[in-house]
């Protein structure tokens, strides 16, 4: 769907600049530290971070997002300090694991525990998370959200539209006094069942701000995630123009950061010994996703004890991960392989077999290989090793990590021993004639 430029929508802040359309911002999205400096159509609210005074009971400590937390409650502000006097409305966007729902879970707890109230109009700040993945109707949205304030709300979904359980929503805050931030999370996948419904299910929040008297509070306050900012193009910018939507990135954790939160948890959490390095292979092939990483942790801690280890290995976590992840060593991918990459593969899996390490320093590579074209007699495949390598990265059956200054080389997605005695027995196969050494 093609989109035209409009009026300001909203504000990235944080990393961002100011946007004034969504074409502009999904065709040419800004660097990081850009900022748009347009007095013609500057925004006429200016949205500063809060003092340290504004916000006492928001006084945790964020590992590595203390800065989108930061612009979380400057977006929120007015809500916060005034409880329907004020609305807000904000994007979280972000890959899976990258943090979202951590700070969101924080955010909310800390409002729902500090009985937040306006003094001046007794209005009480409640908010609440609904997760769209789960539901294939805005209505049915609407519904979960009334239950949660009010569980002894009971009606015939079939029977209802959303726009008519909206304002049943907005009765019942009413009576309680309450103003409310609406936690959507997932929203994009509803917008892909339904752009049109998700268009009226945002506005008509929107619309009870818009036609309320004076003395009438502000109820509805909204943060909308999604895995990226492509689901705006099929909704409506009208519904965006009047409320300044400000959007915070989440960038995937970096491995270093991965390690050190997994570290952390290991703490808390796991009984199993791991060493150092493994925690370290779990930060790489989860790729900044904290999300994967202490799942594959959790289950390599389940292998390790269905193993009767005491010690999580790479082997565990190699386990764990051909179970998490889409991707998939199949044998139809190993028999179509060169005979150079899979020599190389049987050098990488003979290793890791062998000593239960996580890692490959790159610069003991070659050697091995060579041993390896040496023991099965093709020593002119070894001069072939930095293509072989690529080949191998390319296809995702290797990964290739810098930590420090060291290169090393990784196996996550299939067994170093399924690998090994595979390979073995199709190079077994075609030297039945010849010595067999192991």
């Amino acid at each position: 769907m093609e989109q035209k430029p409009s009026s300001i929508c909203g504000i990235f802040k944080g990393h961002f600049r100011l946007f004034y359309g969504l074409s502009s911002i999904l065709n040419n999205p800004p660097p990081l530290g850009a900022r748009e400096n347009n007095s013609q159509e500057q925004v006429n609210v200016m949205i500063t971070r809060p003092s340290s005074d504004d916000f006492k009971i928001f006084n945790e400590e964020f590992r590595f997002r203390d800065m989108e937390f930061d612009d979380l409650l400057a977006s929120f502000r007015g809500v916060l300090n005034h409880p329907g006097d004020a609305i807000a409305r904000v994007i979280l966007i972000g890959p899976p694991g990258s943090g979202k729902s951590f700070i969101l879970d924080n955010f909310q707890n800390k409002i729902t525990n500090g009985q937040i109230l306006n003094t001046d109009n007794g209005i009480r700040l409640n908010c609440v998370t609904v997760d769209c993945n789960r539901h294939e109707s805005s209505k049915s949205v609407v519904f979960e959200i009334i239950q949660k304030i009010d569980p002894y709300f009971r009606a015939i979904l079939a029977e209802c539209q959303t726009a008519e359980l909206q304002y049943i929503l907005a009765d019942i805050l009413n009576e309680r006094e309450e103003a409310l931030i609406i936690i959507f999370d997932n929203i994009d996948t509803l917008v892909e069942k339904e752009p049109e419904e998700v268009n009226s299910l945002i506005y008509g929040f929107q619309r009870f701000s818009e036609g309320k008297t004076k003395d009438e509070p502000n109820l509805f306050s909204q943060i909308l995630v999604a895995h990226d900012i492509d689901f705006l193009q099929e909704l409506d910018e009208s519904v965006f123009r009047r409320v300044v939507t400000d959007v915070i990135p989440f960038e995937p954790y970096s491995a270093e950061q991965t390690h050190q939160l997994l570290t952390e948890y290991i703490k808390k959490n796991i009984r199993k010994k791991i060493v150092n390095e493994t925690i370290w292979f779990i930060a790489m092939i989860s790729q900044g996703n904290m999300q994967l990483a202490i799942e594959l942790l959790d289950r390599a801690s389940v292998y390790a004890q269905q193993n009767h280890q005491i010690t999580i290995i790479p082997e565990h976590v190699r386990a764990a991960n051909t179970k998490l992840t889409d991707f998939r060593v199949t044998n139809q991918m190993i028999e179509e392989l060169p005979y150079g990459e899979k020599l190389l593969l049987m050098t990488i899996a003979r290793r890791f077999q062998s000593n239960s390490r996580a890692f490959i320093n790159f610069l003991d590579l070659p050697g091995l290989f060579f041993s390896i074209c040496e023991e099965y007699d093709t020593l002119q495949t070894a001069k072939y090793f930095s293509d072989i390598l690529t080949n191998l990265e390319n296809m995702a059956l290797i990964g290739i990590h810098n930590i420090e200054r060291d290169v090393i080389v990784t196996l996550s997605d299939i067994s170093a021993v399924e690998l090994s005695t595979r390979l073995e027995k199709e190079f077994k196969k075609k030297r039945r004639n010849q010595p067999y050494f192991t």
